[in-house]
């Protein structure tokens, strides 16, 4: 709990000023206030990796984080009993120069990536109704091995004519008609549906697959990606400890934690119309005020998101901002579910357009690296709370155990790592695409001393994000300060 001292000083930080907050300076201690080059507000993959490399640039930074850790959607599950670790939420890295660099910086090793390996066999069976494992009738076009791998190489052909996507969303006008197509739609027209199964595994989190603008896909599944799938690129490679958090523990570490670094820590607001930024954040240590060059937004910059930061958006940023929808996301560690250790069950609908499960619902339940624990994966279009998402899990659980006769098991299904990461993919409709909505967003970069940075500007992938920061955002950065 703050103490008095420490609650009235964030009181008085800020005053009534025609019906905005202004951050009185005043009112704050000498050692409470930071003095940087860049706040960054965000300490998740691209906050992290852009105050880094700043750091090691000779700028001063200062990183707000909500959470009690750096990482963002990295999620490192450690058995208690065995200290052993593995990934759960970011799973695999692209093999890039960045990537590698990265991770040498702070002296964590790379293997290759493997996923589920080969004591575990995928079988389908249908999670939102009986449960029962079932094998995927010919009709569906991923279950033909030979016209998946065609359906790679024809992917890999239509997305190669793009490449202007490997740069975050700096699109075209007009934007390619392909890319505002449903992704069933695209599939369908370009003969590719045997893809539809692979990318259902990949593409997680964005709702309904075939329903999601192709664009869209396009960033979840670029070229790199389908060209380590066959052979052309080196494959995906991931932590050699299974422990990606360790990157940004070290991190941290290098940052420094509580002074360049604030965990746990809430924005109540920012201020951006002076020759500096001001950054009023309330810490379990009591109120700190940041004074910065530049300011560096790299959360999801969902308008509700941003206004709960009290940032003084102007109108412009309100419109934009305010355009985007979102999808949501969980991923989670039980234990004691049951379950076969050597099998992956996978959802399906075979009543459905390619087989593809409908959303709300899981993407499967699998064995995890430790006994007795199974990983769960669960989108939805719309919201849903984490009450709904493990009610439904473990019913679709009860359903594989009861309709394929597996034994009981013993113990109770217990959640041992739950993780909302709402708001997941933020996305705008294709007719806001093809009215210039991403010329809109780049435009905003350096307005009012503030960048901005994450999976909405670049993609959901940590390699894209890492390689588009240090190419294409830092540069920029470094030159306004």
């Amino acid at each position: 709990m703050l103490s008095r001292a420490f609650l009235t000083a964030a009181v008085l930080s800020l005053t009534p000023c025609f019906g905005s907050a202004t951050i009185n300076i005043g009112s704050y201690l000498s050692s409470a206030i930071l003095v940087r080059d860049v706040a960054v507000i965000g300490g998740g993959s691209s906050g992290t990796y852009a105050a880094v490399q700043l750091k090691r640039a000779g700028y001063s930074t200062a990183v707000v984080e909500k959470a009690s850790r750096l990482g963002g959607h990295v999620d490192t599950y450690r058995d208690p009993v065995t200290g052993q670790t593995f990934d759960y939420g970011v799973l695999a890295l692209l093999n890039t120069s960045v990537v590698r660099d990265y991770f040498a910086l702070f002296s964590e090793a790379l293997t290759v990536y493997t996923g589920a390996g080969p004591a575990v066999t995928r079988v389908y069976a249908n999670l939102a109704t009986d449960g029962e494992i079932v094998t995927p009738p010919s009709t569906i076009p991923w279950t033909d091995p030979a016209a998946v791998f065609a359906s790679f190489l024809g992917y890999g052909a239509q997305i190669s004519q793009y490449p202007f996507l490997s740069d975050g969303y700096s699109l075209p006008n007009p934007v390619p008609e392909d890319l505002l197509l449903p992704f069933g739609d695209f599939l369908a027209k370009h003969d590719l549906q045997a893809l539809a199964g692979t990318a259902f595994s990949i593409v997680q989190g964005v709702g309904n697959l075939l329903a999601t603008t192709t664009l869209y896909v396009f960033k979840y599944l670029p070229k790199t990606t389908i060209d380590a799938f066959v052979g052309i690129a080196p494959p995906p490679v991931t932590s050699a400890t299974f422990n990606i958090q360790a990157l940004y523990n070290k991190a941290l570490a290098y940052l420094g934690s509580g002074t360049n670094v604030l965990l746990n820590a809430n924005v109540i607001a920012i201020e951006r119309d002076g020759p500096r930024v001001l950054v009023a954040v309330l810490t379990p240590s009591g109120p700190k005020l940041i004074i910065a060059k530049k300011l560096l937004v790299a959360i999801q910059p969902k308008l509700s998101a941003l206004q709960g930061l009290g940032l003084d958006l102007t109108l412009q940023e309100r419109d934009i901002f305010g355009q985007f929808n979102n999808s949501y996301y969980w991923d989670m560690v039980l234990k004691n579910t049951g379950l076969p250790s050597d099998r992956r069950f996978t959802n399906i609908d075979v009543d459905a357009p390619l087989g593809i499960a409908p959303m709300p619902g899981l993407y499967g339940l699998g064995p995890g690296p430790i006994a007795n624990l199974t990983l769960a994966y669960y989108s939805s279009p719309s919201s849903r709370t984490d009450a709904q998402v493990k009610a439904e899990t473990l019913e679709a659980i009860f359903k594989l155990k009861t309709a394929n006769g597996f034994p009981p098991g013993t113990g109770t299904p217990e959640f041992v790592g739950f993780n909302d990461h709402r708001p997941f993919w933020l996305t705008v409709p294709p007719a806001a695409i093809a009215g210039g909505f991403y010329d809109k967003l780049n435009g905003l970069q350096g307005k009012k001393n503030t960048w901005w940075t994450g999976a909405t500007f670049v993609a959901h992938d940590s390699s894209a994000i890492w390689n588009w920061t240090e190419v294409s955002l830092l540069p920029r950065v470094k030159a306004s300060l």
